[in-house]
């Protein structure tokens, strides 16, 4: 059952105000100020409660709040954010079919190799066989993988209570002496916590090298899945603060943050090793990586800041030097895939309410838009063997982009 915590004193009420946004109307005659807030009392989970709902297959449900996407062996795995996946057969990308729904609960990230699926689950790691895919199998629990970080839309874990699944709001007035010390810090630390923010990410999870790396909060841990069903943790790496997404390529790791793109090697993957950084304006900040060039976007919003919204090109051919080859302006970008062929190179960029975008990045000083589609508002992309697939807030849209300058529209599932 949920459980419902009471803040009892002021310092436990002090520290929820340095976390969440506070609403003030206060006002002062004389040696008197009524001071009204609203306070969110956290609803929790208990680790027992989410550990004890079943990992299983369901039949199909509506996309309704979609996060990431996946594509694996002719299959898409889509996040239902907190709830699950949704596993959709794509062997025909004109006619996909929903195969059914795979209930974890806390998951927002997932990672597929060898017929093995890996996926979070609040504080947890889940191994799960997917060997016959309309019969999925939990073969093991790692606990307490994920304890540093936020999940989800909702919250944290808290080592007493559990996972916050919830909040109540309720209207606080109290009257307080204008000159109290006690007061005017109290106003102080209430101010700090209504700017505070925590950015978002898209992939934090990551396969190279029979290797799966995660982030826990802005540590990056690597376990080794030689052993599929058996992930061994290797290592666990402080990278800074404000770290979002995991990006394999080659025998590198590109990871973005928001204050720039992260290279670290992997040689050694049990002990990634730290290459360099191309440090930006403070920006929410996922990147992708075709040869010697990596894309990276920049946004704003409210959980990035004040930073700028731009599409960046990056000479990555010195990865000990990477520098700023081109800069193109965007209106709100998110996720963004790159597909090339012999000829030419094409990036598809998410940019918010401008929709979806391709950009011909054949010559990285010469950026190009040749499509766009104002309609789309899109989260993340995956291009694969000419289908672009979309996620966004409307669902999943699938795309040949073999003539990227006029976009063929294949299928949609939409969201409820």
């Amino acid at each position: 059952m949920y459980r419902k915590f009471t803040l009892s004193s002021l310092s436990s009420l002090l520290f929820f105000l340095s976390i969440f946004s506070i609403i003030f109307l206060s006002s002062c005659e004389q040696d008197d100020c009524n001071y009204s807030y609203i306070s969110y009392e956290p609803i929790f989970m208990s680790y027992d409660e989410f550990r004890s709902i079943p990992v299983e297959l369901k039949t199909p449900r509506s996309l309704e709040e979609v996060g990431k996407i996946y594509f694996y062996n002719d299959y898409l795995f889509i996040n239902e954010i907190n709830e699950g996946v949704h596993i959709i057969d794509n062997s025909n990308p004109a006619s996909p079919l929903q195969v059914g729904f795979l209930t974890i609960a806390g998951n927002v990230d997932i990672a597929i190799s060898g017929n093995t699926l890996y996926a979070d689950s609040y504080t947890d790691l889940l191994v799960i066989d997917i060997n016959t895919v309309t019969n999925p199998q939990l073969i093991e629990r790692v606990e307490n993988t994920f304890s540093n970080q936020i999940f989800g839309n909702n919250g944290y874990a808290d080592p007493n209570y559990g996972i916050v699944v919830d909040w109540k709001q309720t209207e606080v007035v109290t009257n307080y002496n204008c000159n109290d010390d006690e007061y005017i810090a109290y106003q102080e630390q209430a101010r700090q916590g209504a700017n505070s923010g925590v950015a978002g990410s898209m992939a934090r999870f990551a396969i190279t090298q029979n290797h799966l790396y995660t982030l826990n909060g802005d540590n990056l841990k690597s376990y080794s899945i030689l052993n599929p069903t058996s992930p061994q943790m290797k290592s666990e790496i402080e990278l800074g603060w404000g770290i979002e997404t995991l990006f394999p390529y080659g025998t590198n790791l590109f990871i973005g943050s928001q204050r720039g793109m992260h290279i670290y090697d992997l040689y050694e993957p049990n002990q990634p090793r730290f290459v360099s950084t191309y440090e930006h304006i403070t920006s929410c900040d996922p990147v992708v990586v075709s040869e010697t060039t990596a894309y990276v976007t920049l946004r704003n919003g409210t959980n990035c800041r004040d930073g700028v919204n731009e599409l960046h090109l990056i000479d990555i051919s010195d990865l000990s030097n990477p520098s700023l080859i081109n800069t193109q302006a965007m209106t709100n970008p998110h996720g963004l895939g790159v597909a090339s062929n012999y000829t030419s190179k094409t990036l598809f960029v998410c940019d918010g309410d401008a929709g979806l975008k391709a950009f011909n990045v054949t010559d990285p000083s010469n950026v190009e838009e040749m499509a766009s589609d104002e309609s789309i508002h899109g989260y993340d992309v995956i291009a694969h063997q000419n289908i672009l697939m979309l996620i966004g807030k409307d669902g999943l849209y699938q795309y040949d982009y073999r003539n990227p300058q006029n976009l063929k529209l294949l299928s949609s599932i939409k969201t409820k």
